[in-house]
């Protein structure tokens, strides 16, 4: 990379100005769906920093699709800068090559991050990027269809089954001696973000009410309403708003 590495920045002149954790896919992106561009986002103390770091990566890289700083600071008075890129082969190289510009900004030589809102961090070396963040749109509709399985069986913790499988947003919950429990996911949020959504009162008919004690039955300990046709299950502060597949 030049010594001048672009014009009005020079190496260094945004040291101890962005934060040594980046993120990636956390952020929506702007320029298309999830599965098609990757989103790396890194975090700025202040919005001059961020503007002159947003500036360098759009001029500095043909492979970025869009560079943009967050409209207002955070709650610790930061900002962050969100880097657009297109899921490819190349993603992993890109990403590293990105850094590296960051690196000679910034000074910093030991990068990390964090995927798609998760707590873990790691090192952000090639083979964790290549590993950890996917490339191609059927990677990343593979791994959400993985970590949207998992967010569901963690919900059903209170359900003895043998398994639980995802197909687009029907639940299956395959529990002991054959018997397999069939629902529609129409919603999962907290409860009091739920409530406000749902304009069905609540049912408590005779049918309701048989509904809700035999789910209770197999499901296991759950407080869970009719509202119209669908049934809100809470486990904690997480709700669920499901629909019953007859068999």
């Amino acid at each position: 990379m030049r010594d001048i590495v672009n014009e009005g920045l020079r190496p260094d002149d945004l040291k101890d100005m962005v934060h040594a954790l980046f993120e990636v896919d956390t952020f929506k992106s702007k320029m298309g769906e999830d599965r098609d561009v990757c989103v790396v986002s890194f975090k700025v103390r202040d919005r001059d920093p961020a503007k002159d770091l947003m500036e360098f990566i759009e001029k500095g890289y043909t492979f970025v699709l869009d560079a943009d700083v967050s409209s207002g600071e955070n709650n610790q008075g930061e900002y962050n800068v969100f880097v657009e890129i297109a899921r490819s082969h190349r993603l992993p190289d890109q990403i590293k090559e990105l850094a590296y510009g960051v690196h000679k900004l910034t000074g910093i030589d030991d990068f990390q991050f964090k995927y798609h809102q998760k707590g873990e961090v790691h090192e952000a070396n090639f083979d964790n990027l290549k590993k950890l963040i996917p490339a191609t749109p059927g990677d990343y509709d593979g791994l959400m269809h993985r970590v949207q399985t998992e967010n569901i069986k963690n919900f059903f913790s209170k359900t003895l089954m043998d398994d639980l499988t995802l197909d687009g947003d029907n639940i299956t919950i395959h529990k002991p001696f054959n018997q397999n429990i069939k629902l529609k996911l129409v919603s999962d949020d907290n409860q009091d973000t739920m409530l406000e959504s749902i304009t069905d009162k609540i049912t408590v008919d005779e049918q309701s009410t048989a509904e809700t004690f035999w789910l209770t039955k197999v499901l296991g300990d759950y407080n869970i309403h009719k509202y119209g046709d669908y049934f809100m299950f809470e486990n904690g502060q997480r709700a669920m708003l499901l629909q019953r597949i007859e068999q």
